[in-house]
């Protein structure tokens, strides 16, 4: 008979061991959180066609979650203590009557692992008694029934309790040597013939295997003669580092996130590594020389991706060179370009020249790329979605812990789709020219042609409007559509007014570079709608309901009600000719400085 209770206790100690929350293993599932809340506390069953892709995501077979079984592995790791590949639901396939037995092999594992290094199964695993881990080197035979009882967490530091000098045909058992060097509280030693000698015998390459005991379990770790070990600061991890530029971070690199004074990702991510390079400017003036104060796009289907400022648009082209910097793209890469790729970014960082990318964290927005650990391997960041984090782990040691390493910074999650670094500096325009073709930039941008399946400019309000208006839409929609767009709208209003904000800013602080009475007078009355613009929407989008702010559950029609959308399409309508007044003394003021020129 299946126990919900007991269905939900182990859902949620596997769940924690994939280090998932409930709303990330809701989002791969395609529920609901608190439909796994009350899975895990057992108010209800995961429904059936919910479990394969469940049993997917927690590496574990439908029958053992559903009745579970007095032994049960909960994660499985074959590594080699660089690469590692998760085989949690393939092992607990081999679980029969409360017992696992099977000889570790690349028969076994396939394609998992290529190399001569040593290959090894690292286990935690669940009796009635506790849990435990457990570790079996390639060839070896693994038993593990109800009754064994291997290496328990918990452990204040780490503790050595494997390690081998060869490779995977040849080598030596150096455990009693790690046990001894630990007396010398190194923070680091370099893998030599002088610390572990070779055996004579072998003609292969020789690397330093170590598997140790912390208090989450047994991990892995090996590098190659002549790289390096790095305890962590505080000596509960060790890391593989090549010698030569093992790490290298830039300090001091100021935050990002929404509602702070930089709404648009790729301006605010472009702003911070000017910072960093040296460069005196501020984000108003960024978004002011790229012409993104002028942005707006929308597409009919109402996407987020609308509020990012090259989405359909480059308006990086004018930063770049407004600031003289060549940027480099790297857009899609594939494995092989990326390895290339990844040289030419620690080079960057190296100079303080830090890349900006998308898609670092969370979702797809810029941020800033800020160092490297371990050579490389994992790259460090700022990005619009780092508070939540810092204050969900605040109180977290262990997070902590990583926070020193890293120097506060949070680690990329993943390869980004697109990012830029930037060379060093060229010719730099004269503010009062770039203030020219940040003008050009707005007279283009707003009566572009469609890119992508999105509108621009005043088309872009156009269709923003038509939608806003479209009242059969809003009374057939499903809840979920209804509040997708909801949410879609206030990210567009946020962008927009930030954007506007930033246009009044820049128009207000270019006034002293024009001399001409025309011109001038052009640009004081130009600043002046913009101001006008500012405050119409930023009165507005005051008053507008953070989609973040509603309950999960709660219904967001009252918040998003008919005489809403309709006052916001008003206003849109009262911005975009306000916008054609811009477009008027924008040529105004260009014209004269043409005649001026001649």
């Amino acid at each position: 008979m299946i126990s919900s209770e007991k269905v939900g206790k182990r859902i949620a100690m596997l769940r924690k061991e994939k280090q998932l929350s409930q709303e990330q293993l809701a989002e791969q599932l395609n529920v609901t959180a608190q439909a796994v809340s009350k899975w895990e506390t057992g108010k209800s069953l995961p429904e059936t066609a919910t479990l394969p892709l469940l049993s997917s995501v927690l590496g574990h077979p439908i029958d053992g979650i559903l009745l579970p079984q007095e032994l049960v592995v909960l994660s499985a790791v074959y590594t080699d203590g660089r690469d590692s590949h998760d085989v949690t639901h393939f092992v607990n396939q081999f679980v029969a009557g409360n017992k696992l037995s099977f000889t570790v092999s690349d028969h076994i594992f396939p394609g998992c692992l290529s190399g001569d290094r040593s290959k090894v199964l690292i286990l935690r695993y669940e009796t009635p008694a506790g849990i435990y881990s457990a570790y079996a080197l390639k060839e070896q035979l693994l038993t593990i029934d109800v009754h064994s009882k291997g290496y328990t967490s918990g452990k204040s530091g780490l503790e050595f309790v494997y390690a081998s000098y060869g490779n995977e045909l040849i080598h030596r058992n150096v455990l009693k040597k790690m046990q001894h060097y630990e007396f010398f509280q190194w923070e680091h030693f370099t893998v030599s013939h002088e610390l572990f000698p070779s055996l004579i015998d072998n003609e292969g390459n020789d690397y330093l295997l170590l598997l140790y005991l912390n208090a989450e379990g047994i991990h892995a770790v090996s590098c190659a003669e002549g790289e390096q070990i790095h305890y962590s600061p505080d000596r509960t991890r060790l890391f593989a580092i090549q010698p030569s530029r093992q790490h290298y971070i830039v300090e001091n690199v100021g935050r990002l996130g929404f509602g702070q004074g930089m709404d648009c990702s790729w301006a605010g991510a472009f702003y911070l590594s000017l910072s960093t390079r040296g460069i005196e400017t501020t984000y108003e003036q960024v978004m002011g020389v790229s012409g993104a104060c002028w942005r707006i796009s929308f597409t009919p289907v109402w996407d987020y991706s609308s509020a990012d400022a090259l989405v359909a648009y480059d308006y990086s082209a004018a930063a770049h060179k407004a600031y003289g910097l060549t940027a480099s793209r790297a857009n899609r890469l594939t494995p092989e370009e990326r390895k290339q790729e990844k040289q030419k970014l620690m080079d960057s960082i190296r100079k303080h020249q830090l890349p900006i990318a998308i898609n670092l964290r969370v979702a797809p927005e810029w941020g800033v790329i800020t160092g490297y650990l371990d050579n490389g391997d994992t790259l460090l960041c700022r990005s619009y979605f780092d508070g939540e984090t810092f204050e969900g782990l605040h109180d977290d040691p262990e997070f902590q812990s990583d926070m020193r390493v890293s120097k506060g910074y949070l680690y990329v999650d993943h390869w980004p789709y697109m990012l830029m670094r930037f060379d060093s500096q060229a010719h730099i325009p004269s503010a009062l020219d770039n203030f020219y073709a940040s003008l050009r930039v707005k007279l283009d941008s707003m009566r572009a042609d469609d890119n992508r399946g999105y509108r621009l400019g005043y088309k872009a309000f156009d269709t923003w409007c038509e939608g806003l208006l479209s009242s059969r839409w809003y009374q057939d929609a499903e809840t979920s559509d209804f509040g997708r767009r909801f949410g879609v709208n206030y990210f567009c209003m946020m962008a927009l007014t930030d954007a506007r904000r930033s246009a009044a800013a820049y128009l207000k602080a270019s006034l002293p570079l024009l001399q001409h009475p025309a011109e001038a007078g052009a640009l004081a009355e130009m600043a002046g709608v913009y101001e006008q613009i500012d405050a119409l929407l930023e009165g507005f989008y005051k008053g507008m309901t953070d989609p973040a702010s509603i309950e999960p559950g709660v219904s967001p029609h009252p918040f998003w009600t008919n005489e809403h959308r309709s006052r916001q399409a008003e206003l849109l309508q009262t911005v975009s000719m306000l916008e054609h007044r811009g477009d008027e003394l924008a040529k105004e003021i260009l014209g004269n400085s043409q005649r001026h020129a001649q």
